[in-house]
């Protein structure tokens, strides 16, 4: 009898010890699961701060480059126009009335023009137009700009049927591809710039080649350019691809490849 109390007491001891060390595991697993799910909110408030920060800049930096164009193109094509409009004026009024009629209809057929670019100028001055109107007719809009400078030929294709990404992934691509533009206007040295934009279900595809001189991009890659990184970082904030190829002489093509594009597409209509 004193022994079977004997195995109760010890058997009760046993389960406490046991009882003991289970809670104190489980107060320790809780603690660390607690210590963990922290560290895990503050490194997805810091990346949400880190994207936040990076779309901002974005913006910021479509809006300069857009006043820049603006300004550029207001200098170059507009200033000449209504410079030249009122040359024209001033000498209709020491010709005959034949020739006054034929100077005043062409400089009224100049200002048409040149409220048709200011009225275009107008629309590329907002972001919304970016979400109003899409990404591929951004590009295009963008093309037909660079068509009327001078400062080089492009031209724009499209495979498949547009559709609108979110905002914030429209922005970057469009980013993305100023910033592709205007490295190809300071160093590629090309006549010519060919843009594709080819949407598909699962896949997206923006590419930019020009016929310029080139680069080793060996060489660039390991200098870790400035330029390249900014767009990497860029595609990376929406898991995009970035694939640069060029040879010296042959001119360079960049492609930016969008997978699992439905996350990235809008609910909006």
């Amino acid at each position: 009898m004193e022994k079977a109390n004997d195995d109760i007491v010890v058997a009760i001891i046993i389960a406490s010890v046991g009882a003991v060390v289970l809670a104190v595991f489980t107060l320790l697993f809780f603690l660390v699961f607690v210590r963990k799910k922290r560290i895990l909110n503050k490194k997805k408030e810091e990346l949400t701060r880190t994207y936040e920060k990076l779309i901002l800049q974005t913006k910021l930096e479509i809006q300069e480059q857009t006043l820049t164009n603006i300004s550029r193109e207001i200098h170059d094509n507009i200033g000449q126009v209504l410079s030249f409009v009122k040359l024209s004026l001033g000498t209709a009024t020491k010709m005959n009335n034949g020739d006054q009629q034929e100077k005043i209809n062409e400089s009224v057929q100049l200002i048409g023009t040149v409220i048709n670019d200011l009225r275009d100028l107008s629309k590329s001055l907002s972001l919304d137009r970016i979400k109003k109107e899409g990404l591929y007719q951004a590009i295009k809009d963008e093309v037909e700009r660079l068509n009327r400078s001078g400062i080089i030929c492009a031209h724009v294709d499209l495979n498949g049927a547009p559709f609108k990404f979110n905002v914030q992934t429209e922005m970057i691509l469009y980013r993305i591809f100023q910033e592709i533009v205007n490295n190809t206007l300071k160093h590629a040295e090309s006549e010519t710039l060919t843009i594709d934009l080819t949407y598909s279900l699962n896949l997206f595809t923006l590419t930019l080649e020009d016929k310029g001189k080139g680069f080793n991009t060996v060489e660039l890659t390991k200098s870790k350019g400035q330029g390249l990184e900014n767009i990497k970082q860029r595609a990376a904030l929406i898991n995009a691809e970035v694939a640069v190829n060029s040879t010296i002489g042959s001119g360079c093509l960049t492609s930016i490849t969008l997978k699992h594009i439905q996350e990235n597409i809008t609910s909006d209509e």
